[in-house]
């Protein structure tokens, strides 16, 4: 048996540790390195503790959070007894994410301002705003030692390692919940999964609860974080979380420094407070429920599996059909009929959204999508699609727009949605089904944001939940004169998805401690409809059969039920019982009311100049790659320099090269702001071969200077289900070499702009969370090179590489079919720009490659979630058979040189969320080996 390692993965456990550090906090929220378009006119604010960054359109918004922050930080920092450093805070307008984050290196944080279709009861910049000033107090307090120009990375680094997300997640959430009146702490939805699973299920494991499940329904680290620090605060008090990171601090490389840490103070370490937060919270739980009346409902919907699924948004046709959204492990959201004997059928599968989102009328289904700019991925829109049942024909009728939550009118001829500006300004907005044109606009007063309209039968009347910072309330707009009202008081509740049942509105509250559905009456009389054992949620009603169908949660995910619209039989609940686990820190950090009295001081701005703010050297980074000559590292350090608004990246290094024992340096950029993208490089290096003279190999040696350049122009679009790629580059190259040894007489000393050429094309369907590869696509490249301006050299190199994705025989399944075509001439003759066939290292290579095939088809086997100990938990196993064709054509047989299978399992190591990593074996069969000669392969990659 012979055995070799994937040559992706010939990395040291150094590297990889360094890689991990690294990247270790990029999961817990929302990074990434795109650009806003040029256009964007910046302007800054600059306070004692904070430099704000935002476009002209968010002034007024960008003077509130400047006191904001200010007013905030205070607090936020008092429980950790650590006051940070100043930051720059970003305000990005130009997208439709709701989202935010806090990184190092460089050291910033981002405030995506567009709120959310489910905001809880609260201003949604004010709201994040706390959530991510504690993690610039978290990052501080672990590692704000360690600055800019050359530590941030390392600083990250250790943040990273000591630290899983759970906790500093957790805890952010914690203080969100007890620096307000709102915050996610405070919503039943939070604690959904988490409070189902423990009620219904022997508990998870901690392992389990933390890393996910392709299996099961689990609650996220968010809040099995928020649960787990909030119960350390509950039990040995306010100092407990500063306490546990001063020790981290002190010695943040001891293995499982945080756990450790936890058990010196609490003498649990971090499974066994998992276990005892789960038992404590069951106790809360079962005795909440068996305060409450719970009744049981019958589900519509057939589960054919025990695989965990949602039927969202049901509503019922005229002919009593129900039309649901489906979202589950194996599937990718899809918009499904259920016919009166469960049978489903899909209608439609659809594309991302914001938040999950239809409406149905008239033989109509609109929605909206998220779509992203071709080029600049920090603006992005929400889309209106409608869908016609009769033809089978989906439109889109908006484009590069920011509307949300689009409801049909009852005859489907109008659209209403939720309009947001890029100046954050709300208003209601509705279209022409037909062709997307604006029919009528209502706007609302500044700092109301709205969510979820919706029609009445007769379509001259509009009910959607307003939010303001006194809470949430019900606004109903009238068609005739464009006038709205507020027809409930602003209350701390999260109001969802209000409908229409003839006079009366329907909606989802949370009043007696648990989602359930309301109703509304003409009298202003509030009166519970549903009473559920876990929650409720997405009403409709279904005015020819005097029904209302809603969602009930279970252990599998959100079932449809269907009950008869009667008000008579209705009785007021009693107090509310909702288990207020964050009791404790309201009390501790006796600053709730932090939000109400927010100071109007006067911050003088000016413009952002990004010319004059390119640089900002921060950090010092290792370099540990394998170098072009031969199997030995070069290792060295980088000096890594990003601007604030990711349009230049910059480094400059220097790396020794272990094999030759040599010096190197390096230096380059990458320029973004505009369309096409610039990168250049620069090296000096050592270098080795060998040449024959006189019937002997002599080493030849030197020294080399490379400057590379390349142009891109990359594109990403999406549409429904499909996600698109394409893009051109070029790029080319000038070497000198000097310092030659045993210099041959072909050697050449300039080598004079070589130039590539490449064009790619990419469509590929959306994966779903069991799927091992798109179900369907096509993924294409062409490369070309050439030596248009080298005299005493030619030659030049064409290649095409594809990848097919089709559906395999089962669910989940994949067949993957990749052919490659290269032909090279000249100074190309033994250049390879194309996949070689599997074991090809322990093979005869007596021929030149020029083509190859190579057919997969993979299968996951089983989903154990099996933790074993702190070294690794494993979701899934995975199985595969493979048939590798080489040099098809011009004489030679048409039948595989290798083929095999391969087993591998995704796992989590040593308690880190990312990387995840695969650990693979392929066993391989050559044609010209004997079979009971195999080849093994070992692989152990990963991914973010």
């Amino acid at each position: 048996m012979k055995i070799s390692i994937f040559n992706s993965l010939y990395i040291s456990i150094f590297i990889s540790f360094i890689l991990c550090l690294n990247i270790v906090t990029v999961f817990a929220q929302f990074f990434d390195a795109e650009q806003n378009p040029p256009g964007v006119k910046w302007m800054q604010i600059r306070t004692e503790n904070f430099q704000i960054i935002y476009s002209g359109e968010l002034s007024d918004e960008a003077k509130r959070m400047a006191n904001t922050l200010e007013h905030l930080i205070d607090g936020v920092s008092k429980s950790l007894n650590k006051r940070p450093r100043p930051i720059t805070i970003i305000l990005q307008n130009q997208g439709v994410i709701s989202n935010g984050f806090v990184q190092l290196a460089p050291r910033r944080s981002e405030f995506y301002t567009t709120p959310p279709q489910n905001l809880d009861f609260q201003d949604w910049l004010n709201g994040m705003a706390i959530h991510e000033l504690r993690h610039v107090v978290q990052f501080d307090k672990l590692s704000g030692g360690l600055k800019a120009p050359f530590f941030e990375e390392l600083a990250l680094a250790i943040f990273g390692i000591t630290l899983p997300p759970w906790f500093y997640e957790g805890d952010a959430v914690g203080i969100e919940t007890a620096l307000s009146h709102a915050g996610r702490g405070r919503l039943p939805d939070w604690e959904l999964i988490f409070k189902t699973n423990t009620l219904s299920t022997h508990p998870y494991s901690y392992s389990k609860n933390y890393f996910g499940s392709l299996r099961d329904l689990t609650p996220g680290y968010y809040q099995l974080g928020y649960f787990m620090t909030t119960k350390l605060k509950r039990d040995y008090g306010k100092e407990i979380i500063d306490s546990i990171m001063t020790r981290i601090k002190r010695n943040p490389l001891r293995p499982y420094s945080l756990s450790n840490s936890i058990k010196k103070f609490t003498g649990l370490n971090s499974r066994m407070l998992h276990d005892s937060t789960i038992a404590e919270l069951k106790t809360l739980w079962q005795k909440q429920s068996a305060n409450m009346v719970q009744v049981i409902y019958t589900p519509i919907n057939k589960r054919r599996d025990s695989i965990p699924a949602d039927y969202l948004l049901p509503v019922s046709t005229p002919n009593g059909e129900i039309i649901a959204l489906r979202q589950n492990l194996t599937h990718t959201p899809a918009l499904i009929l259920i016919d009166s004997a469960g049978r489903e059928r899909i209608l439609r599968k659809i594309g991302y959204q914001t938040e999950y989102n239809f409406r149905y009328a008239a033989g109509k289904i609109v929605w909206d999508e998220l779509r992203f700019d071709k080029r600049y991925r920090k603006r992005s829109y929400s889309v209106i699609n409608i869908f016609d049942l009769a033809t089978d024909q989906v439109k889109q009728i908006s484009h590069k727009s920011r509307l949300f939550s689009p409801s049909l009118s009852a005859d489907g001829k109008t659209i209403v949605a939720v309009k947001i500006s890029t100046s954050n300004l709300f208003s209601l907005i509705e279209l022409n089904a037909e062709n997307g044109s604006i029919l009528r606009e209502y706007p609302v007063k500044d700092g109301f944001s709205l969510q979820n309209p919706s029609y009445n039968e007769h379509g001259d009347q509009i009910i959607c939940v307003v939010m303001s910072q006194d809470g949430a309330a019900l606004m109903e707009f009238k068609h005739a004169d464009r006038s709205n009202r507020i027809i409930t008081p602003f209350q701390r509740q999260q109001l969802m998805r209000p409908a229409y049942a003839g006079q009366n509105i329907l909606f989802r509250a949370h009043y007696k401690g648990l989602n359930n559905i309301y109703c509304l009456t003409p009298e202003y009389k509030t009166i519970p409809l549903t009473s559920v054992a876990y929650g409720a949620t997405n009403p409709s009603y279904d005015q020819k059969r005097n029904r209302v169908l809603f969602n009930n949660y279970q252990l599998k995910g959100y079932d449809i039920v269907s009950i008869p619209f009667e008000l008579q039989n209705n009785k007021q609940e009693g107090a509310d019982k909702f288990i207020n686990y964050a009791s404790p820190l309201v009390r501790q950090e006796a600053n709730a009311n932090l939000l109400d009295s927010i100071p109007q001081k006067k911050f003088p701005s000016k413009p952002y100049r990004e010319f004059s703010n390119l640089l900002n050297f921060h950090s010092l980074s290792p370099v540990a790659e394998n170098n072009g000559t031969n199997d030995d590292l070069s290792i060295g350090l980088k000096l890594k320099s990003n601007n604030q608004l990711n349009t230049l990246d910059l480094y400059g290094g220097y790396q020794f090269n272990t094999g030759l024992r040599k010096s190197e340096y390096l230096a380059g950029f990458r320029y973004k702001r505009f369309f096409p993208i610039l990168d250049v490089s620069y090296s000096n290096r050592a270098n080795l071969t060998y040449s024959r003279q006189n019937n002997r190999l002599v080493p030849v040696s030197w020294r080399e200077n490379i400057t590379e350049a390349e142009i891109s122009l990359p594109f990403t679009f999406n549409r429904l289900n499909q996600n698109y790629s394409m893009g051109i580059r070029s790029s080319s190259s000038f070497t000198s070499r000097y310092e030659i040894q045993n210099r041959p007489s072909n050697f050449i000393e300039k080598l004079k702009f070589p130039m590539k050429y490449q064009f790619y094309f990419s469509r590929n369907a959306r994966r779903s969370a069991r799927d091992l590869a798109p179900g369907w696509g096509q993924n294409f490249s062409f490369s070309y090179f050439h030596l248009p301006f080298q005299n005493l050299l030619n030659g030049s190199l064409l290649s095409f590489r594809s990848v097919i994705y089709t559906p395999g025989l089962l669910k989940n399944h994949s067949f993957q079919a990749s052919f490659n075509y290269q032909e090279s001439s000249g100074a190309y003759d033994f250049s390879v720009e194309i996949p070689r066939i599997s074991g090809y290292r322990n093979l005869s290579l007596n021929t030149r490659l020029r083509n190859t095939l190579l057919l997969d088809y993979r299968f996951p086997l089983f989903y154990p979630d099996a933790e074993l100990g702190p070294i690794a938990y494993i979701k899934r196993l995975k199985g595969g058979f493979f048939a590798d064709f080489e040099n098809i054509g011009k004489g030679n047989p048409i039948q595989p040189r290798t083929f095999g299978l391969e087993l591998s399992t995704d796992m989590n190591i040593m308690r880190f969320m990312l990387p995840n990593f695969e650990l693979a074996g392929k066993l391989i069969f050559a044609r010209e080996n004997a079979l009971n000669k195999p080849i093994f392969e070992l692989g152990f990659t990963y991914d973010f």
